[in-house]
């Protein structure tokens, strides 16, 4: 018998309609936090500008092979994301809340099928708090609302790892065959998202899993040849046509930005310590980290008394210790690489309060709200001092956010700590994801305020005025969302032949990574040819940094300001009839 299938079997009896009324209220429930204001806020940058340029360009040049930006082959990810970014925009219209549609869409199917697993696995109870779990941290919620791949690509091997799971645990061939099946269809999916760790963290967690087991006669179950078609049919196809378009794809993708990223020390952005995803992790899955540590000893104690009847919970480790440390190896660390974390660890908490259901005074769960009533009133002062501090620069539209946070943790840790004395846990979870999803709206509510980085107000005001045959230009800069707003390609000045360009990640490299794939002479220009097409009677309007205003207007007689938004000004050659924005 394998390791979980008396759970699966008995603590889980066919029961249709409270299957039916759980996933429909999840939906409900879920759809309207995650859709709630997914609009209400420009782009931030560079990745919601990046990606979702890529997406529009497909359109424009109606090639769904090669991704392009700014008119630029854009090879570094493969092609899933932006074919769902240019469906939403085919359906919706190039509207902020339409390119973040899919990942609140993924991310709300990502809890959908946490509940599967924690219901399967262990309980319906444990299903429905792993759900609520996940979808009430801070990380996988601004994930869902940010326009990158990271939430997509986590979801996607997340439940490739649950329905592998499910397989081995399955009491019937029928549904050991539906959910290994749907496996390598999210394992795909994945591939096709992100690439490479879109298959190894499968390989990875599985043949370890089966290794610790000796389970050596799962290999048979698992269907290897009709997942190996669904897988091959697809992510191939992409791979072999973008190989035939672009014949130096396999070693840019492969070679460079898979294996040189995480094997070799060439420089890629954000790099840092080994230690960086522990207060990612500590911070990101607030409020429930302070039930992580007790909720993780109770499943290495259960897998050392024996592996052997705790499959499932070594399945979930694994999972854990592996994703955890294969993104804390490299020195290319970003936030939300960690995400495909979170749905274990919600299962792992999950289960861990389920089980104390009926224990709500357990030494862990004091533990817990002790620990959370103190970081109620850290987060109170917090909230109330940093506005204060001349060192720390707060926008003042952050601070009617900032004394929002204050109330909500003051009056959460005081009901949090009046609650636990009420000798009923569903009483404080339900407190504990009242807190957590009020907060989320509120770092929702404040995107506007801390997107500081957007071109948007003055592309949108510059847009009205501007025709086909002026050019507009980026000096020394590139703004990411400025081809989007503007809807059209821009012209990017930089030093295109510097030695160091390798050395440095970031928008220079990005672009000069595709500049051998075509001719980009036209767009991607140096100094001198700038300056002939500023004298050239032809009417250009220059993004650039404030600070590089007054050497720029030394170098020519003919440099109008036409508007500056935070610290980025527009620059025209030609006198300007109306001035297009201040800030």
């Amino acid at each position: 018998m394998y390791g979980n299938q008396s759970v699966l079997a008995t603590h889980n009896p066919p029961t249709v309609r409270s299957w039916v009324i759980d996933l429909l209220l999840m939906v409900f429930l879920l759809g309207g936090v995650y859709l709630l204001w997914l609009g209400s806020h420009a782009l931030f940058t560079p990745d919601e500008g990046r990606y979702s340029e890529v997406a529009r360009e497909m359109i424009m040049t109606g090639d769904y092979i090669t991704p392009r930006l700014d008119g630029v082959v854009f090879l570094d990810k493969p092609i899933l994301y932006y074919w769902l970014q240019a469906i939403a925009i085919k359906l919706f219209g190039l509207k902020e809340w339409a390119l973040r549609f899919w990942p609140a869409c993924i991310a709300v199917l990502g809890c959908l099928v946490t509940y599967v697993a924690g219901r399967l696995l262990f309980s319906r109870r444990t299903g429905i708090i792993a759900a609520v779990i996940l979808a009430a941290n801070p990380l996988y919620y601004g994930a869902a609302h940010y326009a990158n791949l990271d939430l997509e690509v986590a979801v996607f091997i997340s439940n490739t790892l649950f329905f592998s799971l499910l397989s081995f645990q399955a009491t019937s061939n029928r549904q050991r065959t539906i959910f290994i099946l749907l496996a390598y269809l999210f394992c795909g999916l994945a591939t096709l998202t992100k690439g490479l760790i879109g298959l190894a963290f499968p390989l990875m967690i599985i043949g370890l899993w089966i290794l610790s087991l000796q389970r050596w006669n799962t290999l048979r179950k698992m269907h290897l040849l009709s997942g190996a078609c669904i897988f091959i049919a697809i992510t191939v196809p992409w791979y072999v046509l973008a190989q035939r378009a672009n014949p130096q794809f396999f070693h840019f993708f492969f070679v460079v930005q898979q294996f040189e990223r995480f094997l070799t020390k060439a420089s890629f952005n954000n790099s840092t310590t080994a230690w960086f995803y522990v207060p990612v992790v500590l911070a990101g899955f607030l409020p429930w980290s302070v039930f992580l540590f007790q909720a993780l000893m109770n499943q290495i104690k259960s897998v050392w008394q024996g592996r052997k009847q705790h499959q499932t919970e070594l399945f979930l480790l694994l999972w854990t210790v592996i994703v955890f440390s294969f993104f804390s190896f490299p020195k290319s660390k970003t936030v939300g690489y960690i995400l495909p974390l979170f749905p274990a660890l919600s299962l792992i908490v999950g289960q861990y309060l389920s089980e104390r259901w009926d224990k709500p005074k357990s030494q862990g769960i004091q533990a817990a709200v002790f620990i959370f009533v103190i970081l109620c009133f850290f987060i109170l002062g917090a909230c109330l001092i940093v506005p204060h501090i001349k060192a720390i620069e707060i926008a003042h539209g952050l601070i009617p956010y900032l004394n929002a946070t204050a109330i909500l943790f003051l009056f959460g840790g005081i009901a949090i700590f009046y609650l636990f004395y009420k000798n009923n846990l569903a009483y404080l979870f339900s407190a504990f994801t009242a807190i957590a999803i009020t907060f989320l709206l509120i770092l929702l509510a404040s995107a506007a305020a801390m997107n500081e980085k957007t071109i948007k107000p003055l592309a949108m005001s510059l847009k009205p005025i501007i025709t086909t045959q002026d050019e507009i230009v980026t000096f020394y800069r590139y703004y990411q969302d400025l081809p989007l707003y503007l809807e059209r390609h821009v012209t990017i000045v930089a030093d295109w032949h510097a030695s160091d360009i390798v050395q440095n990640d970031n928008w220079v490299r990005e672009l000069w990574f595709g500049m051998p794939f075509q001719n980009t002479s036209a767009w991607l220009i140096e100094e001198p040819a700038f300056w002939k097409r500023w004298n050239s009677g032809k009417r250009l309007f220059v993004f650039m940094n404030v600070h590089d205003y007054a050497d720029f207007s030394k170098k020519t007689r003919t440099a109008y300001k036409w508007g500056e938004y935070n610290d980025v000004a527009l620059v025209g050659n030609t006198p300007f009839i109306h001035r297009v924005l201040s800030s």
